[in-house]
């Protein structure tokens, strides 16, 4: 009797130990990371010195893997193909499905989920991960779809045969964005027909659709105001971005700035706007329409200025010193506007790339944040949350809705002024 007693025991012990084991190893969630909050930032104010320090080095990593991957495949010049910070889909990782920053300021990385394990920071990807942004301090989170699947996918509604679809369905101005945090695609549309057209289109849980109810205008002032003016009266006002250096071959350069290119109509001086009540404002500079950028992955504009004319790097009536080095962003961050209509505003980053038509421009790759901007902030600096009084680019106010703005990157913005021999640098 002692025997049976004991085999049911024995036989008891090892069903509960499989099924145990079978859920542990079922369970999809980071384990490795216990206690980890796995929740997108939407926060911009009273955010802790410690949420500032840790999405600095977040952002660092974040930006750190972009700069390897073009440093070994090169950046995309083609227009033709949706690219993320110049970066071509078939280049990222197979085991990396996107990244954004939690409401502790931390990195979180979407990691596929066949690469995917509760003990992964034993696994080869992760250490392979290491050495390419050369930090640790970074979270990982399982996912269905990878980078370069989210970014085939945004490409098809944005620029292939899915939005030639949707032009034969009558849709014309829609949007799309890569949600790092959802590991989808958002489209939006403008109405709840347009919705139900697309929704029923569409055979693929990678896209999620939503209604919008703003139309995104560029941020450009019609009005006298301070900032700088492509008219000499100040009627068309905008913003200054940063100081930047043309570089020609054999070392010479020539000193200027960069604003946005929506403000132009071909080859314009530019002045600096004193204020309502001057007769007149003085030059600054010129920019030549060899030297500006409009549709795709940009929205720049490079004017050189008058020999007698210096551009600090301090951000416009406040002590933030702009170092010169531009850096991308994660999905989550909060970011930093100054604009000569709303002065410095702060939102935080709701795609890190996104696809929309701008005044009947279309652009892609560009970045969708809280609204920061009015119209005469076009051109405007995009900059990170400073630290110790220092703080990277980050971009160039392009324009906003009711509830949203967009700014186009520096790193696109930069590569599309590029021209043979003579390239551009910030200083």
């Amino acid at each position: 009797m002692k025997r049976w007693t004991h085999l049911v025991y024995v036989i008891f012990l090892a069903v509960v130990i499989a099924i145990g084991s079978k859920m542990k190893t079922s369970k999809k969630t980071a384990e490795a990371d216990d206690g980890l909050i796995f929740e997108l930032n939407t926060c911009c104010e009273n955010l802790s010195d410690e949420f500032k320090n840790n999405q600095e080095i977040a952002n660092g990593i974040y930006s750190r893997l972009f700069d390897q991957l073009i440093e070994l495949h090169g950046t995309a010049m083609d227009d033709s193909v949706y690219t993320v910070n110049g970066v071509r889909a078939e280049y990222f990782p197979p085991y990396f499905g996107g990244a954004y920053i939690n409401i502790e300021g931390k990195l979180i990385v979407q990691i596929v989920e066949e690469y995917y394990s509760s003990d992964y920071r034993e696994s080869e990807w992760y250490r392979s991960f290491i050495e390419m942004v050369g930090r640790e301090e970074f979270y990982c989170h399982p996912v269905r779809y990878s980078y370069s699947e989210l970014i085939e996918a945004i490409s098809e509604v944005s620029m292939g045969s899915l939005s030639e679809a949707f032009s034969d369905l009558g849709i014309v101005n829609h949007s799309a964005s890569i949600d790092d945090y959802r590991n989808q695609i958002e489209i939006c549309v403008y109405s709840q027909d347009e919705y139900i057209l697309v929704t029923d289109l569409l055979d693929s849980d990678i896209y999620y659709v939503t209604i919008r109810d703003e139309i995104p205008q560029f941020t450009v002032g019609l009005y006298p105001g301070e900032g700088i003016t492509t008219q000499l009266q100040g009627i068309n006002t905008f913003s200054l971005t940063c100081r930047v250096r043309r570089n020609f071959p054999g070392g010479t350069y020539a000193y200027g700035f960069l604003t946005c290119a929506h403000t132009f109509f071909g080859t314009e001086n530019v002045y600096v706007n004193l204020g309502t009540g001057m007769s007149n404002n003085t030059l600054l500079g010129i920019s030549y329409s060899f030297n500006q950028a409009l549709g795709g992955n940009a929205d720049v504009a490079y004017v050189e200025t008058n020999s007698n004319t210096t551009v600090s790097n301090v951000v416009y009536s406040g002590t933030t010193i702009l170092d010169p080095v531009f850096t991308s962003v994660a999905q989550g961050t909060t970011v930093y506007k100054r604009g000569m209509t709303t002065g410095i505003t702060y939102a935080t980053v709701i795609a890190a790339s996104c696809s929309d038509t701008i005044s009947n421009i279309y652009f892609y790759d560009i970045v969708k944040v809280g609204v920061f901007a009015a119209p005469g902030d076009s051109g405007g600096i995009v900059y990170t949350t400073p630290v110790s009084g220092h703080a990277k680019c980050v971009g160039i106010t392009l324009g906003s809705a009711v509830t949203v703005s967009y700014y186009s990157k520096m790193s696109n913005n930069i590569a599309a002024l590029q021209s043979g021999p003579i390239t551009y640098s910030l200083y």
